[in-house]
């Protein structure tokens, strides 16, 4: 019981609740196989999606700070002093690409994190727009919808930014249906 539970954990998150676009009919079938195991599914979603007092005022801060570009790229910073201030972790730090997944017209979003070291790490992700290819461009690369990358200074950040624009107006600009 407890493994079902740990591997259906595991398909629950890494499909984003089963809603990305490599979800198959076979991972849905095998989700209900580890179902009929006894899986407490109420009790696992309030694991899941409970958050903390203090992630939710940085959750409602970091709503106040993000920006947009003229295309719909949705981006945030977080500097170490936010990080502070939050008493955030570097997970929690990172977590909070999720924030922005939700805004419409916003098919690429970016959280960059300020690490102790002076470098930025970048998390990028994305809704029908391939942007590993970006990711490569700044020290990074990941999946086609979901990448990281790491830039050094101010000027590459908002480089990755006007790029990340520049691919949403094109992508937006050839293809229909994209919300």
């Amino acid at each position: 019981a407890e493994a079902a539970r740990d591997i259906y954990t595991g398909m629950v998150t890494d499909s984003g609740r089963f809603r990305f676009r490599d979800v198959s009919g076979d991972t849905l079938r095998y989700a209900a196989m580890l179902l009929d195991m006894g899986i407490d599914t109420d009790t696992l979603y309030a694991h899941l999606y409970m958050k903390d007092y203090h992630t939710l005022k940085f959750q409602a801060y970091a709503y106040k700070k993000m920006k947009r570009t003229e295309a719909g790229v949705a981006y945030l910073y977080i500097d170490r002093r936010m990080q502070k201030r939050f008493h955030l972790t570097s997970e929690e730090a990172s977590a909070s690409i999720s924030y922005l997944e939700a805004i419409r017209g916003s098919l690429i979003w970016m959280v960059f994190i300020e690490n102790p070291d002076g470098a930025t790490r970048v998390r990028l992700r994305s809704r029908f727009v391939t942007i590993n290819t970006l990711a490569e461009q700044y020290n990074g690369g990941g999946h086609a919808c979901a990448c990281g990358a790491t830039v050094y200074n101010k000027k590459q950040m908002k480089a990755l930014v006007r790029d990340a624009d520049a691919l949403l107006a094109d992508y937006k600009s050839n293809h229909e249906g994209w919300l």
